[in-house]
């Protein structure tokens, strides 16, 4: 009898994993089609360090707070807990105290808001904000995942002070380990942090993280948008980043560096939309011989050259030169798509071909048009990606933390 089991993957082999599998559903949506690394690589040109599941621009201070906490422990108590499991134990009662001062209400911030003590989440923050905690200069890891980073840096200290004391009996305990920076800590230390834990910056840390966003994002659209208030202001109020875009466009608002990045991504979504049209109605006729997507498809098409930005210079290669490693499969349907799109009269059945195509080498025996799997295709129910986003919630409230720890707000 066959029996299906998982392997016990380290844990910074876990958090990978976990990561991969939060972006299976971006932007509350399926990637049916394959295109999510193409619009992760926009993401990443325009908003390095931000990822669609960070919540609160504090939790770049906690996982840092708690870490120098650790460094400040008599090392009698170091050797008896390492790295890994304090920083654990410390997220899950950050966690437990956070939840507890917001009264458990969704949509505060705090990760893990609906968690009563003892109960715990799949991905603590220091998974989630790993990567940004580097970006922005926060915690100096150089790549390594967070467990194997707290080892190696923990078992060198170790080494250090073994080597400096051989042959000495006084005891290690008597050492003030509060001087040694072991994790590469990249702010300074607030001794009171914990004792006013709330998601709201301090005026010290909104102006450090205002600093690091502007280095991390010199010459990219993040760092555009803490440089400039007014033009922070027209962004978070634009419902997306479609609307952005164009207004930022028609008032001229970005600057040099920055525009041609925001007109391609804008013109790589609206282009993807259409292909969405495309799987949407191929569903639709399949399962219900209708096609409520018939006159959006139409719309689409007619209008294309004039929605898009830049429609001249748009270049397939150049979105696929961001994207060295993209499939394949992908790089040729995005090739195909755009030949076909600018090259009338197109055929539905021609378009139908190439969508059909994609979805089956993006999702193999789960793709519903060549595989036939129509059960979950509800009558005018849309299915996969829209307009894409890029993390513009996620940097929304990220910067306007910032904006509010500085009092500018």
């Amino acid at each position: 009898m066959a029996q299906v089991g998982w392997i016990d993957f380290s844990p910074d082999h876990r958090d990978r994993i976990a990561a991969v599998l939060s972006m299976l559903k971006p932007e509350g949506m399926v990637d049916e089609l394959g295109i999510g690394s193409v619009r992760d690589a926009f993401a990443n040109q325009m908003f390095p360090g931000i990822s669609t599941i960070q919540t609160r621009a504090k939790y770049f201070f906690l996982v840092p707070y708690l870490l120098y906490e650790y460094q400040r422990l008599p090392l009698a108590q170091q050797r008896r807990i390492n790295p890994e499991k304090y920083l654990e134990m410390q997220e899950y009662e950050v966690m437990w105290k956070l939840a507890d001062s917001y009264d458990h209400k969704e949509g505060t911030g705090v990760i893990g808001i609906t968690k009563y003590k003892p109960e715990k989440i799949m991905r603590r923050p220091s998974a989630i904000y790993w990567n940004g905690l580097a970006v922005f200069g926060l915690i100096r890891h150089r790549g390594l995942g967070v467990n194997t980073f707290l080892r190696s840096r923990a078992e060198k200290a170790d080494s250090l002070v073994s080597e400096a004391f051989q042959g000495d009996d006084a005891p290690r305990d008597d050492i003030d380990a509060d001087y040694t920076n072991i994790f590469e800590l990249g702010i300074p230390y607030d001794g009171k942090w914990l004792e006013s834990l709330t998601l709201d910056l301090t005026l010290i840390e909104a102006t450090l993280m205002a600093d690091r966003i502007r280095v991390a994002g010199k010459n990219l659209l993040l760092g555009d948008l803490m440089i400039n208030k007014n033009r922070f202001k027209e962004f978070k109020k634009s419902k997306s980043f479609s609307d952005f875009a164009q207004f930022a466009e028609s008032q001229d608002l970005l600057s040099s560096s920055v525009k041609p990045t925001v007109v391609l991504a804008h013109d790589f979504s609206l282009l993807m939309l259409g292909a969405h049209y495309a799987y949407n109605s191929i569903l639709q006729t399949m399962k219900y011989a209708s096609d409520p997507f018939a006159d959006d498809w139409s719309e689409w098409i007619k209008s294309l050259r004039h929605r898009m930005l830049s429609f001249k210079s748009f270049d397939p290669e150049t979105v696929l030169a961001m994207t060295p490693t993209l499939r394949t499969p992908t790089r040729k349907f995005l090739l195909q798509w755009w030949d076909f799109v600018t090259a009338p009269p197109q055929s539905i059945r021609a378009r139908d071909e190439l969508i059909g195509a994609q979805e089956l080498a993006a999702k193999g025996l789960k793709a519903r048009i060549r595989q036939n799997k129509l059960d979950d295709v509800a009558e005018g129910q849309w299915i996969g990606l829209g307009h894409l986003d890029y993390r513009m919630p996620q940097v929304k409230t990220i910067i306007q933390d910032v904006y509010t720890g500085l009092g500018a707000a």
